[in-house]
C-alpha cells in the first residue's frame, strides 16, 4: 500500500471500530441491496475494496448474515475472481454462523473440479488446503480432489490443487489419490503437470510409490526408455531411481541397462544413465 492507502486504511479501521452491530448490520444491508449484489461485487472484486470488506467479517453477526448470503449467491463468481476470492475464504473463515460455513463448504465440495481448475480459484482452494482453520471443509474437499484426480492432473492449474493434497494431507489421502491414478502413471508422466504429482507418489510414502513402481515395471523396454529420454518423463525415472527401495530398484534399473547407449546420448536421459552406471 502507499503512505496514501495506509492512511486510509487506518481511517477505515478507525470508523469501523466505532460502529456498534446495528450500525454494521445496516452497511452490510446497504451494501448487498441490489438483486444482483452489484455494490457488494464490485467492491469485493476491488483490491482495497476486498481487504476493507474482510475486515467487516466476523464484526457482526448480523452483518455476516447479509455478507455471507451475498457470497453465497454468486459462489462460483467470487471465488473465481483474483480479490473477491479472499472476501470468501475470510467469510468462511471468521464468520460464526455453522449453518452458513457448512453451506459454503456444501458449495466448495460441489464445485470443486471447476475451482482447482480456474487460475484463482485453484489459488483459493490451495490456501483452504494450507489453513488448519479451514479443517471442518477441507477434509470433503480433499475427498472431491481425490475422486477427480485424474481430470485435475492433467490441468495447469488442477495439478496444483493436487499436489497440495499430497504435500499437506494424510497418506490416506495421498493413498486415494494414486489409487485413482493407476492405470495412468505413465501417460501422466509425459506430461508437465503430471509428472509433478508422479514424482511426488514416488517421494510421499511406500505405499504410494509401490503404485507407481508397479506400473513403470509393467511398462514394455521400448516405452520406458522413451519416458527416461523425454522432456518431462526423464524426471519421473530419475526420481524413481533415487528414491525406490532395493528390490522394485534392481527391476528398474535391469529393464534400463540394455538402453545406456541410447540413454547417454540423449539429451535428457543423460541423468539416468548416469545413475545406472553408478549401480554396481
Amino acid at each position: 500500500m502507499t503512505i496514501s492507502e495506509d492512511e486510509d486504511d487506518a481511517l477505515f479501521q478507525e470508523v469501523i471500530s466505532k460502529l456498534n452491530g446495528s450500525d454494521l448490520q445496516r452497511m452490510a444491508a446497504l451494501l448487498t441491496s441490489n438483486s444482483d449484489d452489484r455494490y457488494f461485487l464490485e467492491i469485493a472484486r476491488n483490491k482495497n475494496g476486498s481487504i476493507r470488506l474482510q475486515k467487516l467479517l466476523g464484526k457482526s453477526d448480523e452483518a455476516d448474515v447479509f455478507f455471507a448470503a451475498a457470497i453465497l449467491r454468486h459462489f462460483c463468481y467470487v471465488m473465481t475472481d483474483e480479490h473477491a476470492s479472499h472476501v470468501a475464504t475470510q467469510g468462511m473463515r471468521v464468520i460464526s454462523s455453522f449453518a452458513k460455513r457448512m453451506a459454503m463448504r456444501d458449495h466448495i465440495v460441489h464445485h470443486a473440479v471447476l475451482l482447482a481448475c480456474d487460475r484463482h480459484g485453484s489459488v483459493a482452494l490451495n490456501a483452504i488446503i494450507r489453513d488448519v482453520s479451514f479443517l471442518y471443509c477441507s477434509t470433503a474437499l480433499v475427498g472431491a480432489v481425490a475422486s477427480n484426480a485424474l481430470l485435475l492432473s492433467n490441468d495447469a492449474y488442477g495439478s496444483i490443487v493436487v499436489q497440495h493434497v499430497l504435500k499437506y494431507f494424510s497418506l490416506h489421502s495421498a493413498y486415494n489419490i494414486g489409487v485413482n491414478l493407476r492405470g495412468h502413471y505413465v501417460e501422466l508422466s509425459f506430461t508437465e503437470s503430471g509428472r509433478y504429482i508422479v514424482g511426488k507418489l514416488l517421494e510421499r510414502d511406500a505405499e504410494t510409490e509401490v503404485l507407481v513402481m508397479e506400473e513403470l515395471l509393467e511398462c514394455e523396454g521400448d516405452e520406458l526408455a522413451r519416458l527416461a529420454t523425454s522432456v518431462y518423463g526423464h524426471f519421473v525415472v530419475e526420481t524413481a531411481l533415487k528414491v525406490t527401495r532395493v528390490h522394485l530398484f534392481r527391476g528398474l534399473v535391469n529393464k534400463l541397462k540394455s538402453f545406456l547407449p541410447l540413454l547417454r546420448s540423449s539429451l535428457h536421459g543423460r541423468t539416468v544413465a548416469e545413475i545406472l552406471e553408478s549401480v554396481r
